[in-house]
């Protein structure tokens, strides 16, 4: 190939490319050259390829920069980009192999041998070269030169009589001092704000401007503002609720009470109890995926009530365990097989009366579960084990025996290992510390915490929560009140942690609030009569206990945490009353002790009381009820990204919808929750956000 069709073919590939810092005339204004904010370089010629510092500089191959050349400096070469991404355009490849012998011709019709053909000449190779470029009529403030042409003699270098075209990247000249606006009516502007009102972007959005700085439109060029008549590009971004009734399923404006008893989720299905008005209170399900509702069993067959789920609900597998009543064997315990939809009785423990299994607790092991039933007048109320496994059901401990009932779990139930800890009541030491290791089936006195027959009445039932092998709880040793005690099950060690409201007060830790982070459990507790019901901590690693703030300072109470706490990250957000703003959303940072009103919602004394029937983290939003004087009782917001509250919808205008009064769920983006819009009475909701994104 020719050294000019070869010099002639780089520089078509040149001009057919465009991006970053583009290499342009001076007098040439293009608007397609993205703009990083450095005002210090100038373009000259016209040739269209792009300069950046290294790779990490170019931008997004795709179809706005397909084609596009630019040249690195770091790496001395050019990048094109390509439909499989940015590729490296070798300028300076090895010389072309020697052209093969040509072959013998054919022999002809009676005539001669062909001749040899003529060996082909050597490939030239392309190369560029770059150097800095002093001040000078070429570059006022210096830059770069590009230097490209054919290596004509073959020896890797590139001669000045080789030289076939000359590019220069000059620096810009400083700007003046103190003056304000963009160096060049390249510029691009960015700027961004808020979609308009018009558009319901309820669930937030932002609209993003982008123009030359140019005075286009009768604005100021180079000012370093993009005005109206400047903007070029608008990209709007708008997200918006979209809320809607799942089922109206006891039609009319009567309550069918979604969820009142029992809410469980298996796999893309809501199983629930509920009532159609004719069927009584019954298990009905919801698939999340086709919308689809339907009555899973009408167990008390008519219009009977079975409450399903009102004493326990289990999930083991793909079965649901639950209390049920079918109007002759009393509330037993039943199951629903989600995989063939079949529902059968379990166990009948008391055949003259209720069993009512799972009153006060129902803890799984394993494939077993162990539940608090009662097992008729012989037996009282005790603790029973169900194997899933074998469908064998057995009587655990008769702790209270001839007949007397322990109430197994009442005040407190938690797993530790394979050892279920739990409040009971022998008849002889009270309600006390009882445990069930349930790999060798015994079962003892744990902690005689009120000695003799007084009751400890420990988790009472305000606090239970395990801190690796310990549990803290509320209880009372009969002489300091209900204060905080702790048991260790590592050496079975028990104390008493703190005295927060010294002598026989009550403090009543956890009563509204128990939450731990990292080491430390965050609790509401009653200080005594000088300060309330405040905020208070306990630091496990160390053994220390203090009082976090005094939100209604004095002797009046700030209830933190009375019907909402939920914890975000290290900020633990709450309800409080400080007196003034009555009941409104509150945080703490724990990381830095900082403790603030979020919002009031209700302004003045009145209060929101935010979370009376639904918290619930969507993201970095909580969702919660809450009321602002105006709407009733509804579903608000609170962004903690951007520490923004707003009221999410007025499901019941005019009066209270009561979000969440029994059932709240998150299913994937979707949030299922019953509310009252007065029209279908409480049922069961949904919402959800969808995002849109619109180019002008």
């Amino acid at each position: 190939m020719r050294k000019e069709a070869i010099a002639g073919l780089l520089v078509l590939l040149m001009l057919s490319v465009a991006g970053g810092y583009m290499i342009v005339n001076n007098d040439r204004n293009d608007t397609n050259a993205p703009d990083d904010g450095d005002d210090n370089n100038e373009v000259t010629d016209e040739w269209d390829v792009y300069y950046v510092d290294s790779g990490d500089d170019l931008p997004l191959c795709n179809s706005d920069t397909l084609g596009q050349l630019y040249y690195v400096a770091s790496t001395a070469g050019f990048e094109v980009c390509t439909s499989a991404g940015w590729a490296f355009v070798d300028l300076t490849g090895p010389a072309g192999a020697d052209g093969a012998e040509g072959s013998a011709g054919a022999d002809g019709a009676n005539g001669a041998d062909g001749e040899n053909g003529v060996n082909g000449t050597g490939g030239l190779t392309a190369l560029a070269v770059t150097s800095a470029e002093s001040a000078g009529s070429n570059c006022p403030n210096s830059g770069l030169k590009i230097e490209v042409g054919v290596d004509d003699n073959g020896n890797g270098l590139l001669e000045a009589n080789e030289v076939d075209h000359t590019q220069y990247i000059c620096n810009g000249a400083d700007g003046a001092n103190g003056t304000s606006g963009s160096a060049s009516p390249n510029t691009m502007l960015t700027s961004i704000s808020s979609p308009p009102a018009s558009l319901g972007c309820t669930a937030g959005g932002r609209v993003m401007n982008q123009g030359i700085d140019n005075g286009d439109g009768g604005g100021t060029a180079q000012n370093g503002f993009l005005e109206s008549g400047e903007v070029d590009y608008i990209t709007t971004y708008c997200s918006k609720y979209d809320i809607w009734q799942v089922d109206d399923i006891r039609s009319g404006n009567r309550d069918s009470d979604s969820g009142q008893y029992m809410e469980i989720l298996v796999g893309d299905t809501i199983y629930f109890s509920a009532d159609d008005g004719s069927s009584g209170i019954e298990l009905w399900a919801h698939d999340t995926s086709n919308s689809s509702t339907w009555l899973v069993a009408d167990i008390n067959s008519g219009s009977g009530d079975s409450s399903p789920g009102k004493h326990m609900e289990i999930l083991v597998g793909d079965t649901i365990y639950f209390s049920a009543f079918d109007g002759s064997s009393g509330t037993e315990l039943w199951a629903h097989d989600t995989s063939n939809s079949s529902t059968w009785l379990v166990a009948d423990f008391d055949p003259f009366g209720h069993g009512l299994p799972g009153t006060c607790m129902a803890i799984l092991v394993d494939d077993t579960i162990y539940f608090s039933a009662y097992g008729g007048v012989s037996i009282g109320y005790e603790l029973w084990a169900h194997d899933t496994s074998n469908s064998s059901t057995w009587l655990v401990a008769d702790i209270n025996s001839g007949g007397n009932t322990s109430f197994p779990g009442k005040y407190l139930g938690i797993l530790v290992s394979d050892t279920i800890y739990f409040s009971a009541d022998d008849g002889s030491n009270g309600i006390e510390l009882w445990a069930h290791n349930t790999s060798n089936s015994s079962t003892w006195l744990v902690a005689d915490i009120n000695s003799g027959i007084g009751d400890s009445y420990l988790g009472g039932p305000y606090m239970e929560i395990l801190v690796g092998d310990t549990i803290y709880f509320d209880a009372t040793n009969g002489s300091s009140g209900s204060e905080l005690w702790a048991h260790d099950t590592s050496n079975s060690s028990t104390w008493l942690v703190a005295d927060i409201n010294s002598g026989s007060g009550n403090s009543f830790p956890g009563n509204h609030l128990e939450i731990l982070v990292g080491d430390t459990i965050y609790f509401n507790a009653y200080g005594g009569s000088s300060i309330g019901t405040e905020l208070w901590a306990h630091d496990t690693s160390n053994s220390s206990t203090w009082l976090v703030v005094d939100i209604n300072s004095g002797s009046s109470s700030g209830d933190p945490g009375n019907m909402m706490s939920i914890l975000v990250g290290d900020t633990i957000y709450f309800r409080a009353y400080d007196g003034i703003s009555g009941y409104e959303l509150w945080a703490h940072d724990t990381s830095n002790s900082t403790t603030w009103q979020v919002t009031d919602i209700n302004s003045g004394s009145s209060g929101s009381y935010p979370g009376s029937w639904m918290e619930i983290l969507v993201g970095d939003t909580i969702y919660f009820s809450a009321q602002d004087g105006i709407s009733g009782t509804e579903l608000w917001a609170h962004d903690i990204s951007n520490s923004l509250t707003w009221q999410v919808a007025d499901i019941n205008s005019g009066g209270s919808s009561n979000p969440g009064y029994y059932l709240v769920m998150l299913i994937d983006d979707t949030l299922y929750f019953n509310a009252d819009d007065d029209i279908s009475g409480k049922e069961m909701w949904a919402m959800n956000i969808e995002h849109s994104i619109t180019y002008d």
